[in-house]
C-alpha cells in the first residue's frame, strides 16, 4: 500500500458510522498525508443522527470531504460521485 499510494490523488475511506474511529485503517492518515480525502460514514441510517453530525463536522474540520451513506442505495452512489467531483476539484 505504501508504494501504491504514491500515484493516488484521492483516498476514499469507508467506515462504519456506528464506530467510525474503530473501523478506520490506522495507517491511512500517515500514508495519505497531503492527499485528497473522502470519509464515507456507511450505515449512517443505523447510527445515531447526532453522532453522525458530530463525526461529519470533525472530519470536515480535518480537511476531509465527508458524507453519509447506505451502500445499498443507488441515490447514495450518485452523491458519492458528486463528493468525488468536489474533492478532486483542485
Amino acid at each position: 500500500m505504501q508504494e501504491d499510494i504514491k500515484v493516488i490523488d484521492l483516498i476514499i475511506e469507508m467506515v462504519d458510522a456506528r464506530a467510525p474511529q474503530a473501523t478506520r485503517n490506522p495507517d491511512i492518515d500517515r500514508l495519505g498525508k497531503g492527499k485528497g480525502r473522502i470519509i464515507i460514514l456507511n450505515k449512517a441510517d443505523m447510527a445515531d443522527e447526532k453522532s453522525n453530525k458530530e463525526w461529519k463536522e470533525y472530519y470536515v474540520s480535518q480537511g476531509c470531504e465527508c458524507m453519509y451513506m447506505d451502500s445499498r442505495k443507488k441515490a447514495d452512489m450518485r452523491e458519492l460521485m458528486a463528493c468525488i467531483d468536489r474533492a478532486s476539484a483542485e
